[in-house]
């Protein structure tokens, strides 16, 4: 199979990009020669500079990008597509900007083409590229632009092992599932400013505590955060690290607020360089289903992740459940059918779907105690 360039074509989300670490890590160890370029797809945010309806992807981001795949060292070339700006144009402006995308894909002159999403546009992007393999999920019917189809979905044994099989399709061998992510130098330095001025034990127990999350119903809710803190820091004298980004500001202020005895606050602006480095340097993380998750287990750190009831068909993707444990709602919900989740909020309340409220702060405290050192 000719692998000269490959090409994966993967949304921004930061757990999926990085639970695609080990399949982009088997593409470049089983073909050492071929360039292994990225183009991810961002849902949200603003666009790079230089990025535009003429020229919607970005140039090649360095290794000092803001971004999980950039300090990778089996990416060879990274690439950023921003979706709300395609979105954003109307008419002839959208189609212009849209040819500008298989424009580009065929300068590139890839070789495969990964898709990481059963998307139809990202099958289209694969057809239109030229290249010669094709790799996505099969059983649509636009799947018939494709080359290699694999018949497994995300909900048959997780988002990782989906991207190592598609990996496999294209002819590479997948030899680990470990996820990784290379913290850079300069936000080791900051985070170990941080810990110096804020009096953190640097071998002692300190949790992070992640309570944002991509949607309000995969929060659980803030008063329980709150409890888990307070036992945390008043039964097992830990010290507890509140973090968050700007997009997480409310939830952590309501969680903040809750809390007997304050915890450290720590708001990161600089991105998924520095909260890897805050990761790195705790005993356990404990969030919700959302990317600091990933990213704690990407690091080295043990991680706990509170999901809702049947997010484990898909999530619940790690084989140490010692480093990387769950904690979930096990009962029936009354919002919801017998085999899936509406994601309801109950009504007069913020954060925290029905299912995400049926876990206990009492199962909760009983899985982080048997995951701290």
């Amino acid at each position: 199979m000719d692998t000269g360039h490959i090409l994966f074509i993967a949304e921004g989300q930061l757990g999926d990009l990085l639970l695609l670490t080990p399949a982009i890590r088997a593409a470049k160890r089983s073909f050492p020669t071929a360039v292994v370029s990225v183009l991810i797809v961002e849902r949200r945010g603003d666009p790079f500079p230089g990025m535009g309806p003429a020229h919607p992807v970005s140039d090649p981001l360095p290794r000092s990008a803001n971004n999980p795949l950039a300090t990778d060292p089996d990416v060879d070339r990274l690439f950023v597509l921003s979706r709300p700006m395609l979105r954003s144009l109307n008419g002839l402006a959208r189609v212009r900007a849209e040819l500008s995308v298989i424009r580009w894909l065929r300068s590139q002159r890839f070789e495969t083409a990964i898709c990481t999403f059963p998307q139809d546009r990202f099958f289209f992007w694969a057809f239109l590229s030229g290249a010669h393999v094709r790799v996505g999920e099969g059983g649509r019917g636009v799947s018939l632009l494709l080359t290699h189809r694999i018949t497994q979905r995300k909900s048959d044994a997780g988002v990782l092992a989906y991207y190592c099989a598609l990996a496999e399709a294209a002819g590479a061998r997948v030899f680990s599932r470990k996820t990784i992510y290379e913290v850079p130098e300069d936000a080791e330095r900051w985070a170990e400013e941080v810990w110096r001025a804020r009096g953190l034990a640097p071998k002692g127990t300190v949790v992070a505590i992640h309570p944002g999350a991509s949607g309000a119903y995969r929060v659980w809710p803030p008063e329980y955060y709150a409890s888990l803190i307070d036992f945390l820091q008043q039964e097992k004298q830990c010290q507890v690290i509140l973090c968050g980004g700007q997009l997480d500001r409310e939830v952590v202020e309501d969680v903040r607020s809750l809390c007997r005895i304050p915890p450290h606050v720590i708001m990161i602006n600089g991105g998924v360089s520095h909260l890897g480095a805050l990761l790195r340097r705790c005993s356990l993380c404990v969030s919700n289903n959302s990317g600091p998750r990933h990213l704690a287990v990407a690091v080295g750190t043990p991680s706990l992740a509170i999901i809702p009831r049947f997010d484990d068909r898909e999530w619940k993707i790690y084989d140490d459940e010692q480093t990387a444990g769950t904690v979930q709602s096990a009962g029936p919900c009354p919002a919801c059918p017998p085999d899936s989740c509406r994601n309801t909020i109950p009504a007069g309340e913020q954060y925290g779907s029905y299912c995400m409220r049926a876990i206990s702060v009492e199962d909760v405290i009983a899985r982080v105690a048997s995951l701290l050192p």
